[in-house]
């Protein structure tokens, strides 16, 4: 059984309204946000073997901030096709870019809360935030057979956790 962790970036800043978007990095809220994750990720037993990250500059700093709560060292892609990516987008990056036994994939909405929902034969969490997915918020899911034959409705719910869960 394989794992699919699918991230959120951490809250970003909108301090300087004159930064293209790609380059805003995390507030003071998202900072706190991330390395709350990265300490849930660690104690929880779902350090990833691979990640896959947004170029943006929020998802770089999301992982290096998740990252910095880890013990292990995973294999690290960025992929500036996730930027902004549909789920059918994303799909195809996980399809072709996925080889570890958990994979850690930090992307932007709408395309990752849609991929989460997407992905899943399960019920929707209860959790009241699941539809919305805001910043930060984490699905695991477990994934059967290969990457390649990743598609919706494959795989199952294993958990759901907004970085407010966590505090």
């Amino acid at each position: 059984m394989k794992t699919l962790t699918l991230m959120r970036h951490a809250k970003s800043s909108w301090s300087d309204s004159d930064i293209p978007d790609i380059e805003r990095t995390l507030g003071e809220r998202g900072r706190k946000a991330a390395d709350l994750l990265g300490k849930w990720l660690d104690a929880e037993g779902r350090e990833p073997d691979q990640v896959i990250v947004s170029s943006a500059a929020r998802c770089q700093e999301t992982w290096k901030l998740v990252s910095a709560g880890l013990a292990g060292n995973p294999e690290v892609i960025t992929d500036a096709k996730l930027y902004m990516a549909s789920p059918d987008e994303m799909l195809d990056i996980i399809r072709t870019s996925a080889t570890g036994g958990s994979v850690l994939v930090i992307a932007h909405m709408p395309g990752i809360g849609s991929l989460a929902r997407d992905l899943r034969v399960d019920p929707a969490p209860a959790h009241s935030t699941f539809d919305k997915y805001p910043t930060g918020a984490t699905t695991a899911l477990e994934v059967q057979g290969e990457w390649v034959a990743l598609d919706f409705g494959t795989t199952h719910l294993d958990t759901y956790v907004t970085p407010g869960d966590l505090v």
